[in-house]
């Protein structure tokens, strides 16, 4: 009777919980041996009898770092997110992998999960403050959620450590523009562009930080030639507008807003060219209209708020181009705080950084 109750309430078990029970502990030399064979199929290139091993392995306890990181690939690789996160979370447990966090990471950030990304990145550069890797990966994801001075702070040393590499002084220019600093950043992007001439771009870039400086020729000059490598482009349509608009080639500039806005029609900067053009065709509420998708897509941009403010102006919305003032100078309040901010950052007394 006692073997029958037995029977009984074995067989009420969920089944995961009967095969926890039944299963036998694992000698470690099993698990040690599933992984040698795992690494002679790797090294003969027999991936799937490696990928079966590590499996397997896995299932009968934690592997080897190199072997973790490797499964974890595999499983990424094959579209497996939630297996390979297990392997980088157990190397970033047991062995403070850098790698793992730099991979979880991306993992993170692919899910849109910025602040944990932004913990798993702190830590891995906590552990290698020095990497280049750590530094490149910190700053282009503070530069993709738009929180540029962390990105600046990792960026400068890069730049430093790098200086051939054109790509770190590119992003280098993007992060000090979005905090405003548009002198350094044209500084940081003419160096990219020395370094790698024909890179659309940095030429993009350079086109838009030379705008800001209101430097319209010289930015028509390196637009027309990222257009000629990359022709399709809207940033680089719209920048073109920007700097048209600028020099007084008004029917240029907005064939070149509307050619962009063709191909993006949320594009900021072409939306807030043609806002600034149907304000001079004394069209207020087209201007408005533009100029309200131009905020849209882009908040913090100042100059469209100013522009916004005059559109409702125009059309006796008092409210709303009183609205709009005080977003502008909130925005522009804003970036002389990054700036001040990053002046006082300890070590940073690279002359570029300074406005």
């Amino acid at each position: 009777m006692r073997a029958l109750r037995r029977l009984a309430l074995w067989l009420l078990l969920p089944a995961p919980l009967a095969a926890q029970v039944a299963k036998p502990s694992v000698p470690a030399s099993d698990l040690k041996a599933r992984q040698e064979r795992a690494r002679a199929y790797l090294a003969a290139s027999r991936e799937a009898e490696a990928v079966a091993e590590l499996r397997e392995a896995a299932r009968r306890g934690p592997l080897d770092r190199d072997l973790a990181l490797k499964l974890a690939g595999i499983e990424l690789a094959q579209g497996n997110p939630a297996l390979a996160e297990q392997q980088l979370q157990s190397a970033i447990d047991r062995f403070d992998s850098v790698q793992a966090l730099l991979t979880l990471a991306r993992l993170e950030a692919a899910r849109k999960n910025a602040a944990a990304a932004i913990r798993s990145l702190d830590r891995a550069r906590a552990l290698a403050p020095n990497s280049e890797d750590v530094l490149l990966a910190y700053a282009e994801l503070s530069l993709a959620v738009r929180t540029p001075l962390p990105a600046i702070l990792a960026l400068e040393p890069l730049t430093r450590m790098c200086p051939t590499v054109a790509q770190y002084h590119y992003l280098f220019g993007v992060g000090l523009m979005q905090i405003g600093n548009t002198p350094a950043a044209v500084d940081a992007l003419r160096e990219a562009q020395r370094l790698e001439p024909d890179r659309a771009l940095t030429l993009v870039g350079l086109g838009l930080a030379l705008n800001s400086q209101k430097l319209y020729g010289e930015a028509r000059q390196h637009l027309r030639r990222g257009l000629e490598l990359d022709p399709d482009n809207a940033d680089a349509l719209a920048a073109l507008a920007e700097s048209e608009e600028g020099l007084g080639e008004i029917e240029s500039a907005e064939a070149h807003a509307e050619r962009a806005l063709a191909r993006h029609a949320a594009n900021a900067r072409a939306n807030l060219v043609l806002g600034m053009l149907r304000i001079q065709q004394q069209r207020y509420q087209e201007a408005r209209d533009a100029l309200e998708q131009a905020v849209t897509a882009e908040p913090t941009l100042p100059k469209a708020h100013y522009q916004l403010s005059l559109a409702c102006a125009r059309l006796g919305d008092q409210e709303g181009s009183r609205r709009h003032v005080e977003l502008y100078q909130k925005h522009l309040k804003e970036s002389e705080e990054g700036l001040r901010a990053l002046a006082n950052q300890v070590g940073l007394s690279d002359a570029r950084t300074q406005p």
